[in-house]
């Protein structure tokens, strides 16, 4: 008995080294810290989610391309509807341009896009492209009414509208209001040139290293200066060209575009007041994609925060901004709007009956 107690002990002795090892081991994978990490995202993740009261609707504005100048001011509209509505959350989403967002509203893409209002007539009525028609497109807020401006190099030989003839010009910023406005217009004159399709930032450095000999550009207002064109004189021999009086007459009787007069002085190098072609871009939307609280909060901040949005808007704040807005959109405008306008103070009588939509 005795040997076989003795024979024993070394493997107990090993048994319980090995034991205590494991203990060690296992010891040593403390998983507290792990689960501790793992938590934070997830808390984080669900404050994230609750940002957005569940009763607050999300709605997709589509603006412009980032390389606008009314990019950072869409963006700063966007966030005081956000600021002062109860109702709407608004998310900007860029597109090309005005008529890149007009057809992501026609498609349902989005519920908000912007729009010339030339084609906007078009589309309500089923013209061209637009067949069979969207009766059900409202309006919402005038961002702009501005000029297309001409912008040429001084060694193209391009001293008016005519002279475009063959030339490579880009017509404006690809997927914008300004470049289908253009082609439009130059149809009506009869002006063919070599367009070059391409986006801002690429028609801008093609300006001015020579690979084109002239583009158009939208301005803020008639009477402010376009940044882009400004900064492109600092560095090259560039010059705005305008309209004849009977080249205008003759836009205006197709109704392809607005004419504004552009003060002399406003660009370097220009000596007399110059016409040129443009719209009015105005907000637009579908008559259910808001409802009529909704559509108001949206232009609300257009039509009595303009003072919120001076320090991003490229040109002088539209202090008679729903006078303009009149003049350029005798259509359709959204019900909640139209109460917007009574609670301001203008009487029912005295609003333009095209801009009285049926629902109301």
């Amino acid at each position: 008995m005795i040997n076989v107690m003795k024979s024993k002990v070394p493997l107990l002795l090993l048994a319980l080294i090995l034991v205590i090892g494991l203990i060690s081991i296992a010891g040593c994978d403390d998983p507290e810290p792990v689960e501790e990490a793992e938590e934070e995202p997830e808390e984080a993740v669900e404050e994230e989610e609750e940002a957005v009261p569940a009763d607050v609707k999300d709605v997709s504005w589509s603006i412009t391309s980032s390389a606008s100048g009314w990019y950072a001011w869409k963006a700063t509209y966007a966030s005081l509807v956000n600021e002062h509505s109860d109702l709407i959350n608004v998310t900007a989403v860029e597109a090309g341009g005005a008529q890149e967002a007009f057809e992501m509203l026609l498609e349902d893409m989005i519920l908000i896009g912007n729009s010339n209002s030339l084609e906007r007539n078009k589309a309500a009525e089923g013209e061209d492209i637009y067949a069979p028609g969207h009766p059900d497109l409202r309006a919402l807020v005038l961002g702009a009414s501005a000029p297309n401006n001409l912008a040429v190099r001084a060694d193209s030989g391009i001293e008016s509208f005519s002279d475009l003839e063959g030339m490579k010009i880009n017509p404006g910023g690809m997927g914008t209001a300004t470049e289908q406005i253009t082609q439009n217009v130059l149809e009506v004159l009869g002006i063919e040139p070599d367009y070059q399709f391409m986006g801002m930032d690429d028609a801008i450095d093609a300006l001015r290293d020579g690979h084109i000999d002239g583009f158009f550009k939208t301005a803020a207002t008639p009477d402010a200066p376009d940044a882009v064109i400004q900064e492109l004189q600092m560095t090259a021999d560039i010059r705005t060209i305008g309209l004849t009086e009977e080249e205008a007459d003759m836009i205006r009787d197709a109704n392809v575009a607005f004419i504004y007069e552009v003060p002399a002085g406003t660009y370097e190098n220009q000596d007399e007041d110059l016409l040129a072609k443009g719209t009015a871009y105005v907000s637009q939307t579908k008559k259910d994609n808001l409802t009529r609280e909704e559509a108001y909060d949206f232009a609300l901040v257009g039509f009595t925060m303009q003072e919120k949005l001076e320090d991003t808007t490229p040109g002088p704040i539209m202090e008679d901004i729903i006078d303009v807005q009149l003049a350029a959109a005798p259509y359709y405008w959204h019900a909640g709007v139209i109460d917007l306008l009574l609670d301001l103070g203008y009487e029912l009588d005295d609003l333009p009956e095209e801009i009285i939509p049926p629902e109301f």
